[in-house]
């Protein structure tokens, strides 16, 4: 479904399959799962992430594998990228 222009406000908000632009969300629970998903343009106050589907496996397994210290260098990785190079985890 597209979501343009509109305010989401203490709400969960499904994000698979879903394009959002222009939205502002504030004090919402985002669910994911994994699916395609589209957001342009948005604005975000005060909101948690609730992982579904295979992705909630998969970020379990993860844990398992790794712990808090692990994901949190992995997650790390995803928002600020370095110059490349090896990443040393934690096995634990």
């Amino acid at each position: 479904m597209e979501y343009v222009n509109q305010t989401f406000e203490s709400t969960t908000v499904s994000l698979d399959g879903n394009s959002y632009t222009g939205c502002s969300f504030r004090d919402v629970i985002f669910v994911y799962a994994g699916g395609p998903l589209e957001m342009e343009n948005c604005a975000m106050d005060r909101f948690s992430f609730q992982f579904d589907g295979d992705l909630s496996r998969g970020l379990f397994t993860l844990y398992q594998l790794f712990g808090t210290e692990g994901m949190l260098t992995i997650l790390r990785g995803f928002t600020q990228p370095g110059e490349g190079g090896e990443i040393t985890l934690p096995v634990g």
